[in-house]
């Protein structure tokens, strides 16, 4: 019998004056699409859009600049 495992990929981003930042992690290989979580340094906001197997696209409620940290999960 096969089980699931977990696969994580974790990242950091410096941006500079964006409202959005469209990250890759496709070094991760994931099956399906994964789960992320955002952190950012200041007080705003992130959703995220566009995700697939191999990327997705952070946006920001205001122009942002500053430490974006990431973690994409999934079971493969």
């Amino acid at each position: 019998m096969s089980y699931p495992f977990l696969k994580i990929h974790s990242c950091n981003e410096i941006v500079n004056n964006v409202s959005f930042v469209d990250i890759d992690y496709s070094a991760a290989s994931f099956n399906k699409i994964p789960t992320i979580t955002t952190t950012a340094d200041s007080n705003i906001n992130i959703f995220i859009t566009n995700i697939t197997k191999t990327s997705a696209r952070l946006n920001f409620s205001a122009i942002y600049t500053g430490n974006i940290k990431y973690t994409a999960i999934a079971f493969n």
